[in-house]
């Protein structure tokens, strides 16, 4: 479905019946976009493996939509370019630049 394809930026869930974790993993990188996603579990290890090959830049989980403005924020694929966020933030709001005076 194309709520499950596009990065609709809104209060939409999506939920799906799965058997494995390698099959939950695998739909979940089949998309084009990486900016966030959501882990729910009440096991760790899980949660923890499951994260790790998330191409997301940010995996809340049990939870939806908590920042700290502290850590770095961006996404991955087509969903971004880079970090921001403290001092994530510096390089990516600006550019340098030299110059050489004599």
């Amino acid at each position: 479905s194309c709520c499950m394809q596009e990065e609709i930026f809104g209060p939409v869930t999506c939920v799906v019946a799965f058997d494995t974790e390698e099959e939950v993993i695998e739909r979940a990188n089949g998309v084009k976009y990486g900016l966030a996603a959501t882990v729910w579990s009440s096991d760790v290890g899980r949660v923890h493996r499951v994260a790790r090959r998330l191409q997301s830049g940010l995996v809340w989980t049990n939870c939806w939509l908590i920042r700290d403005l502290n850590l770095p924020f961006g996404g991955m694929k087509a969903s971004g370019i880079g970090r921001e966020g403290t001092k994530d933030s510096y390089e990516f709001f600006t550019e340098v630049k030299t110059i050489t005076i004599k």
